[in-house]
């Protein structure tokens, strides 16, 4: 357990909100993704300035920093006529709460995500966009988190937001001013898209997903990928074409599903978040340069169990190549808005890879990013997203670049017992429990009579 009691709960508005807001600030894509939380959790060590110059940082310059992110100083509601997720930009203020702990960092399991991260993250309302969350531990470091609602952004938004505020404080100003503005992702007319799309969404139905007590099974935990793996790996999974980092991490872990499937089933399949940013057309260029929005979408493959076995990872690599290369079209995320147009007002939808029926899935994302987050007090020695779980059944890895320039991976990941055991029987050892210790966090010292 890690106490933490809070010292502070406030909000905090934009000091100059814009007059005027965009028409739209809820777009299809935003709404196929739906309004759920999601934090990013940036742990740092102690540094040399008092833990009260930190919080009055904070204080004094998020209220112009929040001049850019006025809509996160809303408030989201269901609309009273369509009950759909819509966002009020009244200027109500976004949380910060500041709280503290005499646990120190070395007493946390980092490898365990249920006796660290989900420790560290504090609750807090469903109709925030943002909660900031300062805390500090007994040994001196701190933890940053900022809590939002995945309906307003994608994981690159939320890297976009952490960076520009680190840039802020030592600046004073954004080099690039994000863009609220939905209206770039209007349906057409009229609406047009792939019949197909019905099979890649499901309405999310308690009633139709896996009980509590069977998502409450899946273990997370905390690996660290180290480059000389990834160099391994990424040779091994290249032939003609060269493999991406993810292509071999993928290709790798496709392996070890297939062991621990093993017998139980022919068939296995991993999915893969893709952001759709690179992927769209001249006519989005301008508009999607800083868009905070979500522009994201699912590509996945099945494979039968022992050709994953038997074939080399270039042999993943290539799969996973193909299904990304098939969504990586600006046709791909305007279909994906007339498609949300025509079935928006039937409830709350999810991706059907992700549900945990039929063959066993691994849903991952990757972002290929280096976050700067040294806001005045250093940098955080882990950064990673964190998620409350839900009622999805499939795997899923949160793959992120780690700090420092060692060319190594940080993954959360929610799994089955038995794959968390094939990853820790693995001979290669790819997969490694992060650890305190790894992250330069030292059991306190005793003195001696």
């Amino acid at each position: 357990m890690i106490p933490i009691k809070i010292t502070e709960r406030t909000l905090i508005k934009a000091s100059n909100p814009p007059i005027s807001t965009p028409k739209v600030l809820i777009s299809n894509l935003d709404l196929i993704i739906g309004h759920f939380q999601g934090t990013i959790i940036s742990i740092y060590p102690a540094p040399s300035s008092p833990f009260q110059t930190i919080v009055s940082t904070i204080q004094s310059k998020l209220p112009f920093f929040l001049n850019y992110l006025y809509p996160y100083t809303g408030r989201i509601i269901a609309d009273p006529v369509s009950n759909l997720s819509s966002l009020i930009c009244n200027n109500h203020g976004a949380e910060f709460v500041v709280g503290e702990t005499e646990t120190p960092l070395s007493s946390n399991d980092f490898g365990d995500m249920d006796q660290s991260l989900s420790l560290i993250h504090l609750p807090f309302a469903l109709d925030l966009p943002l909660s900031l969350q300062l805390v500090r531990f007994g040994c001196g470091g701190f933890s940053l988190s900022w809590g939002m609602s995945h309906l307003l952004q994608d994981g690159h938004g939320i890297a976009t937001i952490v960076t520009a505020w680190s840039n802020f404080v030592r600046t004073g100003t954004l080099s690039e001013i994000p863009n609220h503005d939905r209206s770039i992702f209007v349906p057409r007319l009229p609406l047009r898209y792939n019949p197909l799309l019905d099979q890649e969404f499901t309405l999310y139905k308690p009633s139709e997903l896996i009980n509590v007590l069977g998502t409450a099974s899946l273990l997370r935990k905390i690996y660290r990928v180290e480059a000389i793996d990834i160099d391994r790996i990424r040779a091994e999974a290249s032939g003609p074409i060269r493999a991406t980092r993810l292509e071999a991490v993928s290709a790798y872990v496709w392996k070890l599903l297939a062991t621990a499937v093993g017998a139980l089933d022919t068939t296995c399949r991993l999915a893969w978040i893709i952001d759709g940013r690179k992927r769209l057309g001249p006519k989005y260029k301008e508009a999607i340069k800083c868009y905070l929005g979500n522009v994201i979408t699912y590509t996945s493959r099945e494979a039968r169990v022992d050709e994953i076995k038997k074939q080399s990872l270039m042999y993943g690599a290539a799969l996973m190549r193909e299904a990304i290369e098939e969504v990586s079209c600006e046709e791909r995320f305007e279909q994906l808005v007339d498609w949300m147009e025509e079935h928006k007002n039937a409830g709350k939808w999810t991706e059907t890879v992700g549900v945990g029926l039929g063959s066993p899935t691994i849903v991952i994302s990757f972002m290929p990013f280096r976050l700067k987050q040294d806001f005045g007090f250093g940098d955080p020695v882990l950064t990673l997203p964190w998620m409350r779980p839900g009622r999805l059944g499939s795997c899923s890895l949160n793959i992120i670049r780690s700090h420092g320039n060692d060319g190594s991976l940080l993954v959360t990941a929610r799994l089955w017992p038995s794959l968390a055991e094939v990853m820790r029987q693995d001979a290669e050892k790819v997969f490694k429990p992060v650890t305190a210790e790894s992250l330069g966090f030292l059991p306190a010292t005793t003195s001696r009579l």
